[in-house]
């Protein structure tokens, strides 16, 4: 009997620092399917931002040619190059004559001209210039060749595995002059488009000041002077409207059709929208503004987790030696993930505490995570919360800790 008596408090301890456990909040089943809608395009989707659930879609994993939808990836890895300090807005790009010969949308570049990395980007982002995305491509990397190598990196290292670039426009070959050397056919699909502008708008908010503007002026107060409307038509003021909208990109070519990869954002939710091939220039807009309509109609966006709350059922946590047995906790950020009306979450909060804790503790001291899952892995793109302890602990005197041990012992 005294053997067993000695063991309790190593059990009981064992028990209540136990690393993994999770909550449920809310009964758990499998994600509903991506809805069929009836949007009149060869392929959509219809992705939520903060998780990257995927709420209506088809032969949204087909690839597809995405004409100017391809420069999003352009517009990423110019980001990357500026955050990385690699190159700078104000940087000089000498405009070669392979850059000025290339047509379609362009902003009429000359040979020899120098324009900076801010003012070429913009043409790109914002008119679509094809001129322009080969002067960056060809400042980064040396050659356009170069850069569509970098593109299929990065494509892979994102996990977009329905893309496949030969260029960094999306325009044909046979548009090119001399179009660059790479094998294979110039491919994505609306799911891999939808993941990538996810990522583009997480790792680079500050796009959105660039993609909402409703014009840019090319060689501002030059004799050449250019206004660039841009060509997303749903941005205040614009012939399809439509409140909310701040981005992406547009894209045609024959083969791709008309296409549009769209983002609005109400009551706290961000929508991404991609349509390929729509048969008209204002089709694409009204089949985005169909996606957009079921989004925000019947999906909102849930709390889970709220910074300086509890976690249900973990509002504490053992502690070894304190003064008191346990410590409050709460977590360290918010948390709110989209539920459909009507709709159980079908999300759960694994909470996992740090093993041994042991007092002092100090509030703010992280004591363990909260991780929000679908179907029983962790939501792409959601970083663990951190868990924090609410209060100090003081570490607790001998007399304290022989008292406690006699009363485990009884």
């Amino acid at each position: 009997m005294v053997g067993w008596k000695r063991k309790v408090p190593v059990i009981v301890w064992g028990v209540l620092l136990s690393v993994g456990s999770l909550l449920s909040v809310g009964e758990v089943f499998a994600e509903p399917q991506a809805e069929p809608l009836d949007i009149q395009t060869r392929s959509y989707v219809l992705m939520e931002m903060e998780t990257g659930r995927v709420l209506a879609g088809k032969e949204e994993k087909h690839p597809y040619p995405p004409a100017s939808l391809t420069k999003i990836m352009t517009e990423y890895l110019v980001l990357e190059e500026v955050k990385s300090g690699r190159i700078r807005w104000k940087d000089e790009v000498k405009i070669s004559k392979n850059a000025a010969s290339i047509g379609e949308a362009q902003v009429n570049l000359v040979a020899g001209e120098k324009r900076t990395v801010e003012e070429l980007f913009h043409a790109m982002a914002i008119h679509s210039a094809n001129d322009a995305s080969v002067a960056l491509a060809e400042h980064i990397s040396g050659s356009e060749r170069a850069f569509v190598g970098k593109m299929n990196k990065e494509a892979k290292r994102l996990g977009l595995k329905k893309s496949h670039f030969i260029n960094c426009t999306g325009l044909p070959p046979r548009s090119y002059p001399q179009p660059p050397e790479v094998k294979g056919e110039h491919r994505m699909s609306a799911e891999d488009i939808a993941r990538l502008t996810r990522r583009l708008l997480r790792d680079h908010p500050q796009v959105i000041r660039t993609t909402s503007l409703p014009e840019y002026i090319f060689r501002q107060g030059e004799k050449r002077e250019l206004i660039l409307p841009n060509s997303n038509r749903m941005l205040p003021g614009s012939p399809h409207f439509y409140d909310g909208v701040d981005g992406v990109k547009t894209g045609y070519t024959r083969e791709a059709g008309y296409s549009f990869t769209g983002t609005a954002r109400r009551d706290g939710m961000r929508l991404i929208t991609v349509v390929m091939g729509t048969d008209s220039k204002s089709r694409r807009f009204a089949e985005t503004e169909k996606l957009l309509d079921f989004g925000f109609q019947n999906y909102g966006m849930k709390t889970l987790l709220k910074k300086g709350k509890p976690v249900p059922k973990h509002g504490k946590v053992a502690l070894r030696g304190g003064e008191e047995t346990e410590v409050p906790v709460v977590a360290g950020a918010s948390r709110a993930l989209p539920v459909r009306n009507g709709e159980k979450t079908p999300y759960t909060i694994r909470v996992e505490f740090k093993s041994g804790l042991e007092a002092p503790i100090r509030s703010g001291d992280v004591v363990g995570t909260a991780r929000v899952q679908l179907k029983g892995k962790d939501v792409s793109g959601l970083p663990p919360v951190p868990l924090k302890a609410a209060q100090d602990v003081e570490e607790a005197g001998w007399w304290t800790l022989f008292f406690r041990y006699v009363t485990d012992w009884f």
